[in-house]
This record gives C-alpha cells, structure tokens and sequence, in this order.
C-alpha cells in the first residue's frame, strides 16, 4: 500500500486486514465440524470428538466453508490444490497453485502470478487474469489490477468499480473503506463516497455498527455517520464482535515481524465505549458465541 505522508498508516492497514481476515464459519448442513489435523506428515479431518472423518493423504488441507475444503495434493511448490467435500471425495481437481475458502459461493484461487474466482461447480467465473484478489463480501469482489490498484468485481465478473484506490478492504455493512492519498473514506457499491473519513489516519470496516479509527496510534471507534462514539484514546483495538471490543492499553504500535501491538493489557469495551473487562490480558481474541480465548501469563484460556 502506498502512502505519502506516514509509513504508520500503511502499516496500521496491514495490522487490521491480518485482524479481519474471514475465519469460514460452518453451515447448518456442516455441522458436527470438521478440523484439519496432521497424521505423521499428510494430512486429514477430525470431528469435533476426534474421530477421524478423513483420511490423512493430502499435503495440507483447511478449514471447510460452503462445504467444500482447499487441499493440497503434492507438497512444497510441486504442490497443487483443489476441493473436496465432506466425505473425502475431490469435487474440483488439484490443478491451482492456491486456492482459498468459499465465500457467498465463490473462491479466490491463483496460478503462477495471476488470481481469479471459481464457484462451487469449478467453473471460473473470473478469469485468473488479476495480480491479486480477495474474498468475496456483500455481494462485490476486490480485485488488484496490473498498476496495483485496488477496485471491486461483482459475482459475474463484471468490474462494478474500476480499480483506482491506493488500497481498500472489502464491504461490511453496505459500505467498504477506499484508500486515495493516504487517507480512508467510505464508499457506497457504487464508488460514491458516503463517509468522508479522511480527518482520521486511518479506518477499518464496520462491524455491529461500530469501525476502528486511530489518530496518531490511538484507538478509537466511529458509528456509521463519522461521529466518534468511543474516544480515541487507546493504544490498539481489534473489531468488535458478540457485542464487544477489545481493546489495549499501555502497548506500543511495531511492525516487524509483522505489525502487531506489542506489550500493554488487553481488556473489552461495549459499544458504548464502557469497559466492562478491564485489561488484564496479555492477548485476547474476540468474542464468538459468548467466549474469548484470553492469553496469561503464557498460558490460553476462555472468558
């Protein structure tokens, strides 16, 4: 992502798109679950009481979503990956370089240096022509294209959006943070920007009506018409989820490795901004189903 002012902004982007990278989660028809586990090398799926429910032979496999799970067949860059269902069965031939999860019936899957999208069938959709793409949301794409700009495709292909931002993150609640000059504006499917957000060094998807926004390295959250409605005043925050927020206090912005906020205590917020678990942890991940795994002192547990 190119940024003229600030090398803290790009890297806050980053931070976030790691935070709200989609975890698949089961349909009613995929349920009991099924977990990828690796057998003396190969690997295969688990129920959730740890029977085996396929085989270990693939050279990496993943999380299933829309019924159907990445797997590699071959290891290393040798390696190609397909789908297959929940019995086991390859429904999509190994024939991609990678390939991602299902989302509102479409994949993002890549061969060499070019990205495109397939649906459940394994027909391709779009054409793996793109230099970079992303999963679907709301119905529209995000694509990168040859100049590395970032636009929007919708699920015929059609460019719905020309790609002309700096960067971008996908739709969330009717709207998709658009990045021009630096600065993150909201923006409606058709381009139109409807939130001028431009005052805040950077912006982050909505999520139960509230999106991150940070000012100099603190954190803060906006509802959808720009107005501030928890303060910006900490020093990291991730999206929230299950009516909460986390939020940290006393850490400090890094970015190598990888950006993340190193040090300080995490704790959660509602969206009116009260805490309501006091940061005390060492690392948190959001709420799901009424419980967060909160790290302490080295070790993992649920709240």
């Amino acid at each position: 992502m190119k940024v003229r002012s600030t090398m803290v902004a790009p890297a806050a982007f980053l931070l976030l798109s790691l935070l709200l990278a989609p975890v698949p989660a089961p349909r009613a028809d995929e349920v009991p679950r099924l977990y990828p586990v690796v057998v003396k090398g190969k690997w295969g799926y688990i129920d959730n009481t740890g029977k085996v429910t396929i085989e270990p032979r693939f050279g990496a496999a993943f999380n299933f979503s829309d019924g159907l799970a990445p797997v590699q067949v071959g290891s290393g860059r040798e390696g190609k990956r397909g789908y297959i269902d929940r019995t086991g069965t390859v429904v999509i031939p190994a024939q991609y370089d990678w390939a991602g999860n299902f989302r509102e019936g479409l994949a993002n899957v890549r061969n060499g240096n070019r990205m495109g999208y397939i649906d459940r069938t394994g027909r391709t959709v779009v054409p793996v022509t793109y230099p970079g793409n992303y999963p679907f949301s709301d119905g529209l794409g995000m694509v990168v294209d040859s100049s590395y700009k970032f636009g929007f495709v919708d699920r015929a292909g059609k460019v719905a959006i020309p790609p002309r931002y700096e960067s971008a993150f996908g739709f969330s609640e009717g709207m998709a943070v658009a990045v021009t000059e630096g600065k993150g504006r909201y923006i409606d499917r058709k381009g139109k920007v409807v939130l001028d957000t431009s005052r805040f060094d950077a912006v982050m998807p909505f999520f139960e009506g509230r999106a991150i926004a940070m000012i100099k390295s603190r954190w803060g959250f906006i509802d959808n018409t720009g107005k501030v409605v928890i303060e910006t005043k900490w020093d990291g925050a991730f999206p929230f989820s299950d009516g909460l927020a986390a939020v940290n206090r006393g850490g400090k912005f890094a970015q190598a490795p990888s950006p993340h906020i190193a040090g300080g205590k995490w704790g959660f917020v509602d969206p009116s901004g009260t805490v309501v678990i006091e940061p005390s942890f060492d690392f948190v991940r959001k709420f799901a189903e009424g419980m967060a795994p909160v790290l302490r002192d080295e070790k993992w547990g649920y709240i």
